[in-house]
């Protein structure tokens, strides 16, 4: 039977049977204090470690078997970069959390690669993530932080009889009152996103008739 180290709470490392054992990960039951042996029985119950250094990669993970061997198997040859004191700052660490999660809930694990648009939308958690995702998709690169502050160059699109310079910039002239024309970063996240405000400042959908974005058209 193959075995590894790995380290424990006090430090100390113990030998553990392997499953499956690569180059640099390995799979085996988590390490418990409920069982006799100091291994996991529970059903669908696995730990991947780096058994170079002796560190959990995923740990107590709740796939089958094949599918934990799979995963391993998958991302082996790039956890050769990982050292103790290295692993922190390992760049494909969000990816390798992305495929555990996967892996947890049945979706179909991708490796070690950048992700295609759709995956990264289906990977997406939070607001960010999503708008990254959809403008990459859409083939958007997102304004610099300076040119997000910049107001929108309304001049370009909206006839100048319904523009004028204001105390703060620029105004449009929309049912008869003039509102301040929001900054390029504020139309470009509108855009991106399901919702947008009006002038007078209610949230509609993006693309609705009276969205900023819409009336600047962006939309």
């Amino acid at each position: 039977m193959q075995t590894i180290n790995v380290q424990t709470r006090d430090g100390q490392p113990r030998t553990v049977p392997a499953v499956w054992l690569g180059k640099f990960l390995a799979v085996h039951r988590p390490l418990s204090s409920k069982s006799p042996d100091g291994l996991s029985r529970e059903p669908r119950h696995w730990t991947i470690s780096h058994h170079g250094i002796g560190l959990g990669a995923a740990v107590g993970i709740d796939v089958a078997q094949r599918d934990a061997i799979a995963l391993a198997r998958l991302w082996d040859c790039a956890f050769s970069e990982i050292t103790a004191e290295g692993a922190r700052n390992w760049p494909l660490a969000s990816r390798w959390v992305d495929d555990v999660k996967r892996a947890q809930s049945g979706r179909p694990i991708i490796g070690p690669r950048e992700l295609t648009p759709l995956e990264a939308l289906e990977s997406a958690g939070t607001y960010a993530e999503v708008s990254a995702a959809v403008a990459r998709a859409m083939g958007h690169t997102f304004a610099s932080d300076s040119e997000a502050a910049e107001q929108f160059p309304a001049a370009e699109i909206i006839p100048a009889n319904q523009l004028r310079d204001g105390a703060d910039g620029v105004e449009l002239l929309w049912r008869g009152r003039w509102w301040l024309v929001p900054t390029y970063g504020e139309v470009e996240a509108w855009a991106l996103d399901s919702v947008a405000e009006t002038p007078d400042g209610r949230t509609v959908e993006s693309d609705h008739p009276e969205s900023w974005p819409r009336i600047l058209g962006v939309c």
